[in-house]
């Protein structure tokens, strides 16, 4: 997500289906409690975790 790639192109590189990075990215937003990816990244990075 922080490189700002979408969905198809971030499975593409990970050899993962699109669906699969859909729900984890869908998983992960919810449990940072955040509504989007770019609020995703900005909290990762001011948490440290990237």
């Amino acid at each position: 997500m922080a490189e700002g790639l979408s969905t198809f192109e971030a499975a593409v590189q990970l050899n993962l289906s699109e669906y699969t990075v859909r729900d984890y990215v869908s998983a992960i937003m919810q449990k940072m409690n955040v509504k989007n990816r770019t609020e995703a990244v900005a909290k990762a990075i001011r948490e440290g975790l990237i």
